[in-house]
């Protein structure tokens, strides 16, 4: 197998397999959905001289893991086409594509709507959020706790005890 790379959807790069021979393609645990469409045309590019030479025909059962060498399974997935051919093994995950295979899954475009947008109505109608006419009267608020009795402490760590947080969540996700 040699190793080949190709670009995630998420930017990253990706390290998968191509068998020399065929022109099948390894994808390890999670290497196959993230992978970018734009990448199938290039690592399924056809070879003439290999188009032309001879090859054994295709086994009618399924193969073997490159990695461990378990039996390879038939894999159905709803968001891939009905009729793809992919082989997973049940012992580390990964999966196995014929060639043009790749290509087929990257154009199938699944006929599930995107959940994203219903649930986030969803959201906005379940969740209520505090007003704050004056942010930054709120933030200086926020910096000076009053020193009086019980009472006006709880009032003031109801007004700012959310941009506390809002802030100590920035703080961590900056860091």
């Amino acid at each position: 197998m040699d190793q080949v790379t190709a670009h995630a959807r998420s930017g990253y790069g990706l390290l998968l397999d191509q068998c020399p021979r065929c022109g099948g393609i390894w994808c390890d645990r999670w290497e196959l959905y993230p992978l970018d469409a734009s990448e199938a045309p290039r690592l399924e590019a056809l070879d003439e001289t290999r188009l032309q030479a001879s090859v054994e025909p295709a086994p009618t059962s399924p193969g073997r893991c490159p990695r461990c060498t378990s039996p390879l399974h038939p894999f159905r997935d709803p968001a891939l086409p009905a009729d793809a051919r992919v082989e997973r093994c049940p012992v580390c995950d990964g999966m196995w594509l014929n060639r043009g295979e790749l290509t087929r899954i990257k154009q199938h475009a699944p006929g599930r709507p995107d959940p994203l947008p219903h649930l986030t109505g969803e959201l906005a109608k379940a969740v209520t959020w505090a007003q704050v006419s004056n942010l930054d009267a709120a933030t200086y608020a926020a910096d000076e706790p009053p020193e009086e009795n019980t009472a006006s402490w709880l009032e003031w760590l109801r007004r700012a005890g959310p941009w506390l947080a809002l802030g100590a969540l920035v703080r961590i996700l900056l860091r």
